[in-house]
């Protein structure tokens, strides 16, 4: 879909004062700027993050009960389990809780549920058939439980006590549990709901780290460096797209530095065999290689096996382990598009459905486990809000994905008397219904939708940060560049814009991509390679762009590492 350019233009006034107090180039303080960094104290944190400039988790409500209840639950010796979600956030939560708790002597086990055979979250068959004949008696959730009262207060009846640390906003928590740990319950003023649920359980460990500091239980036992767990909080945020912004970028930037300094084996071993081993770790390697591999498993097995791989020393194991998930990632990655093009098959035989302010797809037995990207593919295709339903047994399951401005809560709350059960993110959502009320429910969704986008510009948009001629990209401005990684959401990539480009060389590669080799206009500056990925037409056989949407970045090949343009869009016209 075409995209409007627009050119964010910051206050110039700001560019320079910022320019002046931080001693950085004017186009380093503009993209600061661009980011919401006004003051020179905030420009300093941004660029130097630091784990000192946590947020303190005692702010967090309810974790000084959760610490005082699992302090009991070590000193007593009782069994704790910890109940993660399956996709990449709940995993690294689950391994950064279990792998802390061992540490500290617990009799800790996990169990994250199967995403067809027990569906999402925390519920009553498991307290009863696991839970209670297990004998445990402390569970901790991860990256869920907000919204399992049922669950929280049947095992509380069975004498078994429920830690809940989430991030997923719900309109009521259970109140038998000991504590919920979320910070974006409305009583919760940490400032903190910016955090995925790794990042919830994270600062649960930092607290009870503390508080057991206090006790003198480390006298015995050598006090773990937290550090080495915050590889796996920046995988699981990173993973889960959360804002990279304040404690995120903080946690993130310590966890990739310790995967590059010396990445636990399963991390290791996934990152060796998805990609060049040469290539340092970034925010893009998690998003685009860890994460869907450590998702495959729950999508199309059982999320157990990337858990286990997150947590075992064993080189062995480790590399076993990756090499299966990475099978895994190619069947999900042939299923997602067999499903994506008979989706795309059917559309145009549905010119009323594309006519909808939104897209509700369905279809009997298609994979669970792929929703969601699947979902996420047609929101970027066509722009607006998707809902992607599998059905069977007179049952539908289904995913959800929006587009900014569109808050996916607040639609299938007005849908919440069609549904069974659903819950999520603004952007993102997992739903389900009884088959006989998805007419119904398409119907309802499109009006709600069609509501809220009366007043809404939802023509999709590319924010340029600044006109940089690319004569202007040296290797001295990528690294001043690299100074704000990592890049994700909340701080995007740096998108800049050259105008009057010539384009030197053109040519297909691997059916959908263009390689190019560009110069600036006025031929100064030398030539860079250039790739614009997923397209059918543009620049081949045009020798020059009136303007072109693009980012540096730096491509690592045979131990180098060289110069190239990622080009996001192209005006070809004279």
């Amino acid at each position: 879909m075409k995209k409007q350019w627009q050119t964010i233009n910051p206050d110039p006034e700001m560019v320079r004062s910022l320019s002046r107090q931080v001693q950085c180039s004017p186009l380093i303080a503009r993209l600061l700027a661009n980011r919401g960094i006004q003051s020179k104290i905030q420009a300093n944190r941004f660029l130097h993050p630091s784990l000192s400039d946590l947020t303190p988790p005692m702010e967090l409500a309810g974790i000084d009960d959760a610490i005082q209840r699992i302090h009991k639950a070590l000193e007593d010796d009782e069994k704790i389990l910890v109940f993660g979600d399956y996709d990449a956030d709940g995993i690294t939560a689950t391994a950064a809780l279990v792998g802390f708790l061992r540490h500290c002597g617990a009799r800790a086990s996990y169990y994250i549920p199967h995403r067809i055979a027990d569906g999402y979250g925390l519920g009553t068959d498991f307290i009863n058939n696991r839970a209670i004949p297990a004998g445990v008696g402390l569970i901790i959730t991860a990256d869920c439980g907000s919204g399992s009262s049922d669950a929280v207060s049947l095992a509380r009846q069975a004498g078994i006590h429920t830690i809940v640390t989430d991030h997923h906003p719900v309109a009521g928590i259970p109140g038998d549990a000991v504590a919920v740990i979320n910070p974006t319950r409305p009583e919760c003023r940490a400032n903190l709901a910016h955090l995925a649920g790794v990042g919830v359980a994270f600062y649960l460990i930092i607290a009870l780290r503390a508080h057991l500091r206090k006790t003198g239980f480390w006298k015995n036992r050598r006090e773990p460096n937290l550090k080495h767990l915050c590889d796996l909080v920046a995988v699981g945020t990173i993973a889960d797209v959360a804002p990279l912004i304040g404690e995120n970028r903080v946690l993130a930037t310590a966890g990739l530095r310790q995967i590059n300094q010396a990445a636990r084996p399963g991390i290791a071993a996934l990152m060796r065999m998805s990609g060049s081993p040469d290539t340092p770790t970034d925010a893009e390697a998690i998003a685009f290689r860890l994460a869907p591999r450590l998702n495959a498993a729950g999508r199309l097995v059982h999320a157990r096996m990337a858990c286990e791989l997150l947590l075992t020393d064993n080189r062995q194991k480790a590399n076993s382990l990756a090499k299966a998930l990475c099978r895994l990632n190619k069947r999900r990655q042939s299923l997602e598009q067999g499903l994506l093009e008979t989706i795309l098959e059917h559309l145009p035989r549905e010119p009323d459905q594309m006519a909808q302010p939104a897209l509700v797809m369905d279809g009997n037995r298609w994979h669970e486990g792929i929703l969601g990207i699947v979902a996420s593919r047609l929101v970027r295709r066509y722009n607006r809000p998707a809902v992607v339903i599998s059905t069977r047994n007179g049952m539908g399951k289904g995913s959800a994905r929006s587009i900014d401005g569109i808050d996916l809560s607040a639609v299938l709350e007005g849908c919440a008397n069609l549904l069974d059960r659903f819950g999520g993110h603004p952007l993102a959502a997992g739903l389900s219904l009884p088959t006989a009320n998805i007419p119904a429910f398409r119907s309802r969704l499109e009006t709600i939708v069609g509501q809220m986008t009366a007043d809404l510009d939802v023509e999709p948009t590319l924010s340029i940060d600044a006109n940089v001629p690319l004569e202007m990209i040296t290797p001295e401005l990528m690294n001043s560049l690299d100074r704000l990684e990592p890049f994700g959401q909340g701080n995007p990539h740096p998108l800049f814009m050259a105008t009057g480009v010539r384009v030197h060389a053109s040519k297909t590669v691997g059916d959908r991509h263009r390689q190019m080799v560009l110069e600036s206009g006025s031929g100064n500056g030398g030539r860079h390679p250039a790739i614009q990925f997923n397209v059918t037409d543009g620049p081949l056989g045009v020798d020059r762009l009136n303007k072109i949407a693009y980012r540096p970045q730096w491509n690592y090949w045979n131990g180098r590492k060289n110069l190239q343009l990622i080009v996001e869009a192209t005006d070809p016209k004279s």
